[in-house]
């Protein structure tokens, strides 16, 4: 979309400094929309990394195809495929290897070739990233990861610069703008019959890397938090309220007792 800016750069024209104005494209992608990419990926980074996360988000842009051959350049993407749009995460090599790091709990290393264990937990990391794209992709469910040689056929871009607990930007790069619609949005009325998945999360453990990847069945893994204490209702991922487990009448349940901190 072609909207009315201001040259970056301006003149001196009878002694005054002007900035002409210039048409220039912009993306239409909603920075709402961008906002809970960026809020779901920062809840899934802190579950990752068991610390709290910070991170920057900087608008979409439409970048020119010099601009798309910097961002690719030395860079590790991922395409995540969806009925409004495919997305691709990019990771640049500095960027991958800081994230990989922090994977492991350890600091940046210099800049080298990743290993093969650095290289599946950091696709193991991206695949649980990726279902925080659902906003901007369209799908239920988050579908299978395809590694990409080169981001051809993109036309959206935008960053997330995490700040905390390591500095790494991830880029989402999306295949199509949105359709700008005339229609009624959703109402809240036209949600209050959809099935909600919910389940309950009764203790958490935590696992180093090398442990994860050394799974397998009949492996017994330890609950850092108390089982029987309070449990965690979860919608779709997210606690939504606390309570206290048991049963009643034979069947297992859960008394809520009170809300999720932000719900």
């Amino acid at each position: 979309m072609m909207v009315l800016g201001f040259a970056r750069r301006g003149e001196y024209v009878g002694g005054r400094y002007v900035r002409r104005a210039v048409l220039e494209p912009r993306s239409l992608l909603p920075v709402s929309a961008a906002c809970l990419v960026a809020n779901g990926v920062r809840e899934r980074l802190a579950e990752i990394l068991a610390t709290d996360v910070s991170l920057r988000l900087l608008e979409p842009r439409l970048p020119d195809p010099d601009a798309w051959h910097a961002i690719a350049r030395d860079a590790t993407c991922y395409r995540v495929r969806g009925p409004l749009a495919d997305a691709a995460v990019v990771l640049r090599a500095s960027d991958a290897l800081a994230m990989a790091a922090a994977a492991f709990g350890e600091s940046p290393p210099e800049l080298r070739e990743m290993s093969s264990i650095e290289a599946r937990v950091l696709g193991g990391a991206v695949t649980a990233l990726a279902a925080a794209l659902a906003p901007v992709c369209g799908f239920r469910e988050a579908p299978s990861l395809e590694h990409l040689a080169r981001l051809h056929g993109f036309t959206t871009y935008f960053e997330l610069l995490v700040e905390r607990p390591v500095a790494a930007r991830i880029g989402i790069a999306l295949s199509r703008e949105p359709v700008s619609s005339g229609s009624v949005g959703i109402r809240t009325a036209d949600l209050l019959d959809v099935p909600l998945e919910l389940s309950v999360e009764l203790g958490r453990g935590r696992l180093e890397a090398m442990e994860m990847l050394a799974l397998r069945p009949g492996v017994v893994v330890p609950m850092m938090t108390k089982v029987g204490g309070l449990g965690s209702l979860k919608v779709a991922g997210t606690i939504v309220a606390r309570g206290e487990c048991g049963t009643i009448h034979g069947r297992y349940a859960l008394i809520v007792r009170g809300g999720s901190e932000g719900s």
